[in-house]
């Protein structure tokens, strides 16, 4: 009788404990459902931060000025190619051909026309502003609000003018002022292409000596200019 009741008590208590451990699992797997782990949450806002790191760390400065110089220095072997509507180099340009023209040797497509590169890269504020940035004006009726005409910096001075290289219509490409009455009531806006969309090992490759170029180009300015 003794052994009997020693039995049940044994399996009494086995059935206690096992009910308790199955409760504890319940409640375990409850809170799991609830409440994120802790070392997942972690391990998700590490990641952003890598990527947030990663996407907004900038290229050398001194990698990109030299991008930019060579873009540039490029553009300028080009002074003096007549304008030709429609033209897309390199013997005649239009404005939206030329720009075209610079950019494909660099890697980088631009658009066919003004308007559509106006929509590419980035907007950027007047007083920002830099080298090898996009600048866009109105055709030659200055009353329309469409762009009509495109050029890109080569100079930003410290009180805001700049100078571009554009396909004239008078005397195709050649450098002129902002502040050129001209263009300064037909200017729009300007935009940055990103250089890191481009192939880097083709613009290594295209990166030319600036010691060998001659940079003191003569710079005419004629305010009735196109």
């Amino acid at each position: 009788m003794m052994k009997r009741n020693l039995i049940t008590i044994c399996r009494y208590t086995w059935l206690m404990l096992l009910i308790g451990a199955c409760t504890l699992s319940a409640s375990a797997a409850k809170k799991r459902s609830t409440k994120p782990v802790p070392r997942q949450t972690a391990a998700a806002t590490v990641d952003t931060d890598s990527v947030e790191r990663f996407s907004t760390l900038p290229l050398s400065q001194t990698f990109v000025d030299k991008q930019i110089d060579s873009l540039i220095v490029f553009a300028r072997k080009y002074t003096g190619t007549p304008y030709r509507r429609g033209g897309k180099g390199p013997n005649r340009f239009d404005c939206s051909g030329f720009m075209q023209y610079v950019f494909n040797h660099f890697s980088c497509e631009l658009n066919a026309s003004s308007a559509s590169q106006y929509l590419q890269g980035i907007s950027v504020k007047d007083e920002k502003i830099r080298r090898g940035d996009l600048v866009f004006f109105k055709g030659r009726n200055s009353r329309r609000s469409t762009v009509g005409h495109v050029g890109l910096v080569t100079e930003v001075y410290p009180d805001g003018r700049f100078k571009f290289i554009h396909a004239s219509t008078s005397q195709g490409i050649r450098e002129d002022w902002s502040t050129s009455p001209y263009y300064a009531l037909r200017y729009m806006g300007a935009r940055r292409i990103y250089f890191a969309q481009i192939d880097q090992s083709v613009l290594l490759d295209a990166i030319i000596n600036l010691e060998d170029v001659d940079n003191d180009l003569p710079f005419e300015v004629d305010n009735l200019s196109e």
